[in-house]
């Protein structure tokens, strides 16, 4: 089935990806006032790019992988906090944007499958 196949292994990985990003920016952005709060973000893109891109071959990626979170370490401001709320905005609406398009990737697949199993092909 559709949800056994290395395409929905890496759709549910993008997807769980943004999901996971969006957080970690909500949390950087609620943090904007805290003294000497250093802004996270994930590393995982790069794998997952390197899938989609056939670098990798996507069986290789194991089933769970670990995503790093990093942290800055400098500093913006002279509280010690280095929060960038554009920038923390604008990477917010890009996981949503992928999140919204992943999901719906996975809808159109699904609709598919629905389609051809509700077909009546007298």
């Amino acid at each position: 089935m559709f949800y056994d196949s290395k395409d929905f292994k890496i759709l549910e990985a993008g997807t769980n990806l943004a999901w996971v990003s969006q957080n970690l920016h909500t949390q950087n952005i609620s943090n904007i006032e805290t003294p000497a709060y250093k802004p996270q973000s994930i590393a995982f893109d790069d794998l997952l790019r390197a899938a989609l891109d056939g670098e990798v071959d996507a069986s290789d990626v194991p089933d769970t992988v670990s995503a790093k979170i990093l942290t800055s370490t400098t500093s913006l401001l002279p509280d010690g906090n280095n929060v960038d709320i554009e920038y923390e905005s604008i990477q917010l609406y890009k996981d949503y944007a992928k999140y919204s398009f992943l999901l719906d990737k996975i809808k159109s697949q699904f609709d598919q499958y629905s389609y051809v199993l509700n077909s009546d092909f007298r």
